[in-house]
């Protein structure tokens, strides 16, 4: 009985061999070569403390389940099972070329063993075959999407078609070599070649004794095909490959808390401020530029770009790109990237939601490329907006962005009695933040928050009229001199104070002394307010019953859920308080939808479409009539919204704080 397995180089003669090691010695050298140039490229960026062996299992452990697995990318069904079926497609082609290369040129040639053969051959034959037929399917549908479906967020250069018909050929020259050898040399178990065996009907019969001319020729177009595609990976979109991969490994596991800007090195020193100039950035950042797909889900999950204005994350990473190649090239802008590559609008189009990074799937950041240009835009040029010289102006001169002042601080503790930190030792500071302590809607959450806290019996003071901004509006306006100032100072004070643990009410807050007051010498236990609400339910501190009626919905203030992955405490604690029914908006978690008030923005006059109605517009969809939230920004951004459609009677914006003392 005839052994079950095949003969590697059949039909193509010795010389095809010594061919086709000379061709892929060839290959490598092109490929490593075009790699070799894009390195060189990179590394026109600035230098970076990054340190790649850094927790470099996490990273590996994070590159597997997003890179192999595509669990970042599949969160988007069509273009994720259709990259998933390219991938995977093509890695087992490769896994199955190496096993045959191992075999014939390592195994067999020293110890005279063949083990691609009897029932591995079936099962070797099966794989391959579905693999190649998932990879054409997977190349079908990336071909129906961009050139039928045609999508918003994708733009058609000519080597995305190359690349996809290139693939294609590859891929088709393979099962047709496959099928002229089963035409040419028929065996019944080759129907496990299952691709093969039902294309051999196509080919003629073959005179035995000569060599079979449709498979000599179509094998050596599947090999020059499959060689010039390897080479072409180094100056193509198909570098993404490498990049892509990189990237997921270099951000897989965050050095830094997540949204936490970089302070400015040596800024005692330095000549300048920010980067008007692309290799002012890192080499890191320009990596980054490198490894963008152009997929396009940055910009549509970007309020900006949402809402009309010129800001479109994949483009500005894209034009960074185009002038980073152009340096390399000794073409860089002289004039300065700002209002030559990128428009000063632009920049401050950003509301720093992070939407845009948190679901790139290759885990991009665009934000702290735009804070750089800000902070040349700002502390260089001492160039910026109106709004933002006048809130510059109040946190210089009153030390909070409104310009009020200290006296009117304490202005909404009428009624309560609540400890001044100094006067007796307390457990908890809560810090109050300027919007809760100054704005008369948000007064309403701190008078909430505090009678909770007082209801659960905990020992808390404030500061009162000591306290001041905590520096984020200034720092995520560029103005990092100003907060560095404003968070100095409140990092000794506290200190001084004896403090410890922090509540807030304000994400930004919370953000801020949780995870950027560490690079001043700031290390607090911070929480906020939605996580030490849920403690005292969860201890038994706080007894809360159902009283919120009609149809209740949450929206994630970004600096809580997306940055802080805090989702699920305000969610349950809406679940104890809910009376009628709870509907989750279209985007939520990770996806929600920004109100429009960060990065500044809620200091700034909007123009175009305004965010905070795009995302009102969500709340109104699902006839909501409660829309919870948990933060200062966003409780402003959304009653303005209500008011400005006209919903008041039907529909209101309420603090988390809030609807507990409903409940209590």
């Amino acid at each position: 009985m005839e052994e079950i397995g095949r003969q590697i180089f059949w039909n193509v003669g010795g010389g095809a061999r010594w061919i086709t090691y000379a061709l892929m010695v060839i290959t490598f050298i092109a490929l490593i070569i075009g790699i070799k140039k894009r390195y060189a490229m990179w590394k026109i960026g600035k230098p970076t403390n990054f340190n790649f062996k850094d927790r470099l299992g996490e990273r590996i452990s994070y590159f597997i389940a997003n890179g192999i697995f595509h669990k970042s990318i599949l969160r988007e069904a069509f273009p994720g099972w259709m990259h998933f079926f390219i991938f995977w497609g093509f890695l087992i082609l490769a896994i199955a070329t190496a096993l045959i290369a191992i075999q014939d040129d390592v195994i067999r040639l020293i110890f005279g063993v063949e083990f691609i053969k009897g029932n591995f051959y079936l099962i070797f034959s099966f794989l391959t075959d579905l693999a190649g037929a998932v990879a054409i399917i997977g190349i079908l549908m990336a071909m129906y999407r961009r050139y039928i479906v045609k999508p918003t967020r994708l733009d058609n250069k000519p080597d995305d078609l190359i690349v996809l018909l290139w693939i294609l050929a590859v891929l088709v020259t393979g099962f047709l070599v496959e099928a002229a050898r089963i035409a040419a040399d028929p065996k019944p178990y080759e129907v496990w070649s299952f691709v093969g065996w039902a294309l051999s009907s196509i080919f003629p019969a073959a005179e035995k004794g000569t060599t079979y001319m449709p498979h000599a020729v179509m094998w050596y177009i599947h090999m020059l095909l499959s060689f010039g595609l390897i080479v072409y990976i180094a100056y193509s979109r198909l570098l993404h490959i490498i990049t892509s991969s990189l990237n997921m490994m270099f951000r897989g596991v965050e050095d830094s808390p997540r949204g936490a800007i970089a302070p400015i090195e040596d800024f005692e020193n330095a000549e300048e401020f920010g980067v008007n100039s692309i290799d002012g950035f890192t080499w890191r950042q320009i990596f980054d530029l490198d490894a963008c797909t152009r997929c396009g889900r940055c910009q549509d999950l970007c309020p900006a770009y949402n809402s009309e204005k010129p800001l479109s994350p994949k483009q500005f990473i894209q034009d960074l790109k185009a002038e980073w190649e152009r340096a390399a090239q000794g073409k860089k802008t002289e004039d300065g990237l700002i209002d030559n590559v990128i428009q000063e609008e632009t920049l401050w189009s950003c509301t720093a939601c992070l939407a845009c990074q948190v679901n790139c799937p290759v885990s991009i950041p665009t934000f702290d490329k735009n804070i750089e240009m800000r902070r040349y835009l700002t502390l260089t040029l001492s160039k910026t907006t109106s709004e933002t010289r006048l809130l510059f102006k109040n946190l210089q001169q009153k030390v909070d962005p409104y310009g009020m002042g200290k006296r009117q601080r304490t202005e909404w503790l009428e009624g309560l009695d609540v400890k001044m930190i100094g006067e007796e030792e307390v457990e908890y500071l809560y810090w109050v933040g300027c919007v809760a302590s100054l704005d008369d809607r948000n007064r309403k959450v701190a008078k909430a928050f505090s009678k909770i806290l007082t209801t659960a019996g905990v020992s808390f003071g404030i500061l009162g009229q000591e306290e001041t901004c905590c520096g984020d509006p200034a720092r995520r306006c560029g103005n990092e001199d100003l907060y560095l100032g404003i968070a100095q100072g409140n990092v000794e004070f506290l200190k001084e104070m004896g403090i410890k643990k922090i509540i807030t009410t304000c994400p930004h807050c919370y953000h801020t002394l949780k995870n950027e007051y560490p690079q001043v010498g700031g290390d607090f236990e911070v929480y906020h307010q939605s996580e030490f609400i849920w403690k005292l339910i969860n201890e038994g501190k706080l007894k809360v019953n159902p009283a919120i009626e009609g149809t209740i919905t949450f929206h994630d203030p970004c600096y809580l859920g997306r940055v802080n992955r805090i989702f699920e405490e305000p969610r349950n604690v809406v679940a104890k308080l809910k009376q009628g029914s709870y509907v989750e908006m279209e985007r939520n978690y990770d996806r929600s939808f920004c109100c429009g008030g960060g990065g500044g923005r809620i200091w700034m006059e909007e123009h175009h479409k305004r965010i905070n109605h795009l995302r009102i517009d969500e709340a109104i969809a699902i006839s909501a009539n409660t829309v919870v939230t948990a933060c200062p920004y966003c409780l402003i951004m959304m009653e303005d919204a209500i008011k400005d459609k006209e919903k008041t009677e039907t529909m209101k914006a309420l603090d988390l704080s809030e609807i507990v003392v409903k409940g209590m």
